[in-house]
């Protein structure tokens, strides 16, 4: 896919046991486009707590989506239960019509598009 211009893209990883982050994205999407001009995203982790080797601090995951370009893109970490952290991170403005878990980390960010909302 060398020659993509325009990626939408929406994806909700479950059972891994790493942090999809700006580093990941470049690295294993980013490279292997480099015709892309717009990429809108959004990419949800769910990982076993257990699994983390250290605390899942946003302002490192945000300081990693510098790596994919000029584009806006945030993240939210939120804790679902005891065991199970979820990771999201995606391009702004969000142009998607659901978000899901927010729990009480509701960010303060304009959603246009949202239709359905989990909190």
């Amino acid at each position: 896919m060398p020659y993509l211009e325009h990626l939408t893209l929406y994806l909700c990883i479950k059972g891994q046991n790493r942090i999809i982050d700006g580093t990941c994205v470049q690295d294993d999407i980013l490279v292997y486009m480099p015709q892309l001009h717009s990429f809108t995203f959004y990419i949800s982790t769910y990982i076993d707590s257990g699994d983390l080797r250290h605390n899942i601090a946003r302002q490192h995951i945000n300081q990693t989506l510098i790596n994919i370009g000029p584009q806006n893109a945030t993240t939210i970490v939120n804790r679902l239960s005891r065991s199970v952290v979820e990771c999201s991170i995606f391009s702004l403005p969000f142009a998607f019509a659901y978000l899901g878990s927010l729990g009480n980390t509701f960010p303060n960010i304009v959603f246009n598009y949202i239709t359905y909302i989990v909190v």
